[in-house]
């Protein structure tokens, strides 16, 4: 088994963690804030990670 994703994978892979923690951050909006914060940020830092790695992305 090789060490290389495909840029398809990449971008699914992102696509699906920004979902996740849209999903949770919704879900924790009032009973847990700072989850909600936390889930937040990680959306903001998935982003600006794919952003910074547009290489990686186009294949």
């Amino acid at each position: 088994m090789s060490g290389t994703s495909s840029p398809e994978a990449v971008k699914k892979l992102l696509e699906n963690m920004q979902s996740d923690l849209r999903a949770l951050s919704l879900e924790c909006k009032k009973k847990f804030p700072p989850v909600k914060e936390a889930a937040e940020s990680g959306i903001i830092k998935v982003k600006t990670i794919a952003a910074r790695n547009t290489e990686i992305l186009a294949g």
